[in-house]
């Protein structure tokens, strides 16, 4: 898998210097575009979008925020790593659902870390859950997938955009996700990427930028499942 990147810098010669970082991390993992007018990537972004994100913070007549309150309209999950000056932004970018900032100047010690991360949470296994109902197949990104709901023998499969049904068993449906997946209840199994919040009772997760949904925890898996949960979730960030 090839990962799309926009780096985004109105100067030049930091935009080609993350650009010359990222080609000698591996040359073969990343397809680069590089944006010096963040209003053209904004335009790109109405048929296009990117796996991962490289925003400068401030531009003359734009904040790097502004941006990514634009990406996250479509794309909620993405990874989006700021490039600044100055640590008090920092508050400010997480409301976006950062996954990252680097302070300039950007270095191989400072952006290496963020890159291997950025990867691990891209799934680039390009693993799919695949499926049929009603004799027709189909075949989902985990990373697409935010909880599965049993019901009765039919196994409701949640995106951001649709609900798909398949007919599934438990055991089966545990034996064919990969490890992102947590059981947090008899009828529900959710994706810890999309997961907002716990509490004793309820998971909040993301649906979208907007959107959130109380997916139930049982007390028979409270306590397993929260500990599977964060530990993840720690692994990934």
């Amino acid at each position: 898998m090839v990962i799309k990147v926009a780096i985004c810098d109105d100067i030049p010669v930091i935009a080609k210097a993350i650009e010359d970082l990222m080609l000698e991390y591996d040359s073969s993992l990343f397809d680069i575009d590089i944006f010096y007018n963040p209003f053209r990537l904004i335009e790109l972004l109405k048929e296009n979008t990117y796996d991962l994100f490289i925003l400068d913070f401030e531009f003359p007549n734009l904040s790097g925020i502004e941006i990514a309150e634009t990406i996250r309209k479509n794309n909620y999950n993405c990874p989006i790593i700021f490039i600044t000056n100055f640590k008090e932004y920092m508050e400010k970018a997480f409301k976006v659902n950062t996954f990252d900032y680097i302070l300039k100047p950007v270095t191989k010690d400072k952006l290496y870390p963020t890159l291997n991360r950025a990867i691990k949470y891209l799934d680039l296994d390009d693993s799919k859950f695949m499926f049929t109902f009603n004799k027709v197949f189909y075949s989902l990104s985990f990373s697409e997938i935010i909880y599965f709901e049993k019901n009765k023998r039919k196994v409701l499969i949640h995106t951001p955009s649709d609900i798909y049904e398949t007919i599934l068993q438990t055991k089966a449906l545990l034996s064919k996700i990969n490890d992102n997946f947590v059981q947090v209840h008899n009828s529900f199994i959710v994706n810890v990427r999309y997961v907002k919040q716990i509490s004793n009772n309820t998971i909040t997760a993301n649906l979208n930028d907007k959107q959130t949904v109380e997916i139930p925890i049982s007390r028979k898996f409270i306590d397993s499942a929260r500990k599977q949960i964060l530990m993840k979730l720690r692994d990934l960030i």
